[in-house]
């Protein structure tokens, strides 16, 4: 009779065995489905930062053109003016370093006309002399009226300066971390909203810096923006 009872004992073991391990089987897919679900709820948020920064340079660049029958000739009157405009530069202020004359682009216009007799200067040029400088201000001032003096000069020409800012590793760490800052304001009030929590960073990329004017008639003065898009996990 013993001996009979053994093969039910063991069966009755297995069974128990089968049942507990089904049930902890059961809560660990129960556990890892409720982990996964909360791996899904998740917010995605902007930070922005901006900042007005002052220009640090400014590439001022002044051309003209010139027109002649007799390229000597031409050449000529671009060595003469570039030598005005040079000595004008260097009598504001501004030193020889900072100046550049790029090479004269010649042209000769014939060579892309159908009708020459209707060309009254066969030859072209185009000159333009730069200022890489730091001295925004001496720059402003002479704006105002170099074009006119070089008139007086003889010499039509038209000027434009880009003014740059060439700081922007200096303050990039901070940029970043209050863009940081803003996008976790954002998903607090996000979480604050839908009664929940804000847990560990999933994923964050860091948009690109835009360094433009300020507005139209302030090119002195830069806005510089980044975006940083974060995504957090809730919880």
């Amino acid at each position: 009779m013993k001996g009979s009872n053994i093969p039910f004992k063991k069966n009755m073991i297995q069974g128990a065995s089968i049942i507990i391990a089904a049930l902890v089987l059961g809560i660990m897919m129960i556990l890892t489905v409720r982990t996964f679900k909360s791996f899904d709820n998740t917010v995605k948020v902007r930070g922005l930062c901006e900042r007005e920064v002052p220009a640090d340079r400014v590439v001022w660049r002044i051309s003209y053109s010139e027109k002649s029958n007799e390229l000597a000739d031409l050449r000529t009157t671009v060595h003469n003016n570039n030598d005005v405009i040079v000595a004008m530069l260097l009598d504001a202020g501004f030193t020889e370093e900072e100046i550049k004359v790029a090479n004269a682009n010649y042209d000769d216009r014939y060579n892309w006309s159908n009708n020459v007799s209707q060309i009254t200067f066969r030859y072209q040029v185009n000159q333009t002399v730069t200022v890489f400088t730091k001295n925004l201000d001496l720059v402003r001032k002479l704006q105002q009226t170099l074009e006119t003096d070089l008139v007086n000069r003889n010499i039509l020409a038209n000027s434009y300066a880009d003014y740059q800012y060439l700081g922007l590793n200096d303050i990039k760490p901070d940029m970043i971390r209050e863009s940081l800052e803003n996008a976790r304001v954002a998903a607090d009030e996000f979480a604050n909203n839908s009664h929940s929590k804000i847990g560990k960073m999933r994923t964050a990329s860091q948009g690109y810096f835009e360094v433009e004017d300020l507005d139209e008639n302030t090119p002195q003065v830069k806005k510089v923006r980044v975006v940083t898009t974060v995504e957090y996990y809730l919880k």
